[in-house]
């Protein structure tokens, strides 16, 4: 789930610029990100800190934003706990 919502935040510039300057990564620094240990549990936190990005990636993906917020809480127990 987290791969494919990270492919709707790159899909659109404005999204990906937003994320990007959020989280402190560059284009060119994303892959090797990608194989960080949190890298995907960041992606469901920062989607997840928008309800308004939140309800149009769930739609995008064809989901509810319930099921996002529990994956995320699956990958990041503790950022779930804090909300």
């Amino acid at each position: 789930m987290a791969v494919a919502a990270f492919n709707r935040l790159i899909a659109e510039p404005e999204r990906l610029a937003a994320f990007l300057s959020v989280t402190g990564l560059r284009p060119d620094t994303i892959r090797e990100a990608a194989g960080q240990p949190g890298f995907y549990s960041a992606i469901l936190d920062y989607v997840s800190s928008d309800e308004g990005l939140i309800i149009a990636i769930a739609a995008e993906l064809e989901m509810r934003p319930e099921e996002i917020a529990a994956a995320r809480a699956r990958l990041s127990p503790e950022a779930a706990l804090e909300d």
